[in-house]
């Protein structure tokens, strides 16, 4: 198996995931971005009953809900 090193430290990283998440919460807080998580999941399964069987329901469900914890994490960071 070929390993490829990446020229960053893991520090630098974690900065840069920072920023990005940072970014993500400028137009919207934690909280509203949560509060849009659940409009969106929401119409997926109003579309969904409609639509049928989808084999990723589950999985989209779990992404739905990390996402959504995460957004619950970070209001409470802000809020500490």
């Amino acid at each position: 198996m070929k390993q490829t090193h990446s020229a960053e430290s893991p520090d630098s990283m974690c900065v840069a995931y920072g920023q990005q998440v940072q970014q993500l919460f400028e137009l919207n807080t934690p909280s509203e971005m949560a509060e849009h998580l659940w409009e969106i999941y929401s119409g997926f399964q109003s579309y969904d009953q409609q639509a049928g069987h989808n084999p990723r329901k589950l999985e989209i469900f779990y992404t739905f809900r990390d996402l959504l914890f995460f957004c619950q994490n970070v209001a409470a960071m802000k809020a500490a």
